[in-house]
């Protein structure tokens, strides 16, 4: 028999996939319209085999308008183990599906631990779907809904990506809560799993048709917003200070906030041991808007800056409507997110408070005029390549180190940030073979670097 703590473990996974389902069917937001759904807790099913009820822990049966008789049933087993998944368990769990509406059940074996090869594989071929789950308190990013629940599924889906959370027993997930493997394919959306299954199982793609929840299938829900509106929102920052030339005062810009809109901004925070360990540069949370830039080993003024800059961008573009907070670390800092990996709207919001972050540290006239300016001293010519080219050649590499530490040393910014800047205005051409870190803000050795 399953120790008690494995039984409480077991019944706090299922309360919370149950609550999940819930809030989703409740609010109209689920696969199936809501009254074509019904959510069961510890369902019973009964078994001819047995001649008595199989008890499951959750059920979502899909009844057709008007029917009174489920036309298919979606049945959910919770396994919170310590360990992983093994084949056993999905082998036995599609033996109690076949004995109970086969034809109309599709089973789904949710964990919070990884699944084995011979689980994960065993099921596909069953036509099991999987699900494992990871507590969003623990996530990067701290958004309003599940990143899972947005209909669309993105074509350039990372399925390793999907596969590692699957099948990894230690992997951490900074967005997503739920990884699915369905009887087709890997994927983080929670409507391509249930079309899959549905499909896969009794009913006809005419008949799913009549209980699809068209209101579900939503499409991002943060807006898409062009590089021109960025840039146009930091000139307007900056300019609200007065700002004409060098570095930007970001303690001006966080005090009008504060005046504003209550935001509160606190500088060398010392780190607790969890933050300290996931090696944590900076947050923000809202409701009220806090930002908070941790105390490092080793400070980098052009780091510290560019992290304030980009938690700062995160409040002035409101993207507390999406999220409640987040983190950011070293590797964050980049103009090319992957939306198969973060997801479409982490994605944008980070590709936002990344541009807006650098036009706010960067004015774009103020750069360019500066760029110009260097441009003429060192009396470079244009060979058709752009006005900065940088290979693998010498010289060319001394003219390319010699531009970007000015222009980092005038605006207060990393090596990094000053060369991706210049790469977004048009203005550098690279074709090193090894350039290095070419989108990620990773090499500090801006001003005041130590």
């Amino acid at each position: 028999m399953p120790s008690q703590s494995t039984t409480s473990r077991g019944d706090a996974l299922e309360e919370q996939i149950h609550d999940f389902f819930c809030a989703e069917i409740t609010a109209d937001r689920f696969f199936a319209k809501s009254s074509c759904c019904k959510l069961r807790k510890k369902p019973k099913y009964f078994s001819r085999d047995r001649g008595t009820e199989i008890t499951f822990d959750l059920s979502i049966e899909i009844y057709l308008p008007g029917a009174t008789e489920f036309s298919s049933v979606v049945i959910i087993e919770c396994k919170n183990y310590t360990h992983s998944v093994p084949v056993d368990d999905a082998e036995e769990f599609f033996s109690k599906i076949q004995q109970v509406a086969a034809a109309k059940a599709k089973g789904v074996l949710a964990s919070t631990a990884s699944f084995q090869s011979g689980a994960r594989e065993y099921s596909k071929a069953k036509g099991i779907g999987l699900l494992r789950y990871f507590d969003r308190g623990d996530c990067k990013w701290e958004l309003m809904r599940s990143p899972s629940t947005g209909g669309a599924v993105d074509r350039s889906e990372d399925s390793a990506n999907v596969v590692a959370g699957l099948s990894t027993e230690d992997y951490s997930s900074d967005v997503f809560d739920f990884f699915l493997q369905s009887p087709t394919r890997e994927t983080h959306s929670l409507w391509g799993f249930m079309e899959d299954l549905l499909l896969d199982g009794a009913l006809s793609p005419t008949i799913l048709r009549r209980v699809l929840n068209p209101k579900a299938k939503t499409a991002s829900l943060v807006p898409f917003i062009e590089k021109d509106e960025l840039e146009d929102l930091a000139v307007a920052t900056v300019l609200d200070l007065g700002y004409t030339d060098g570095q930007v005062s970001l303690e001006a810009i966080c005090a009008a906030e504060s005046q504003r809109h209550g935001l509160s901004v606190a500088l060398e925070v010392e780190a607790s041991p969890d933050v300290a360990a996931r090696e944590v540069l900076g947050r923000i949370r809202f409701a009220p808007s806090r930002i908070e830039v941790f105390r490092q080993e080793s400070p980098h003024l052009g780091r510290t800056r560019f992290t304030l800059a980009h938690e700062l961008a995160h409040h002035l573009l409101d993207h507390g409507r999406y999220m409640t907070g987040e983190f950011c670390q070293i590797n964050d800092f980049s103009l090319e997110s992957s939306g198969a990996s973060l997801g479409t709207n982490v994605a944008r919001m980070e590709f936002q408070a990344n541009y807006l972050a650098a036009g706010i540290l960067m004015p774009k006239h103020n750069f360019i005029s500066a760029f110009r300016r260097l441009v003429h001293m060192l009396e470079l010519s244009d060979r058709g390549f752009g006005p900065l080219y940088v290979d693998d050649q010498p010289c060319n590499l001394q003219t390319f180190e010699l531009v970007t530490r000015q222009l980092q040393q005038e605006f207060g910014v990393s090596h990094t940030a000053a060369m991706i800047r210049l790469k977004s205005l048009g203005l550098l051409r690279d074709a090193r073979r090894a350039p290095g870190p070419r989108h990620a803000l990773q090499s500090f050795s801006g001003p005041g670097a130590m």
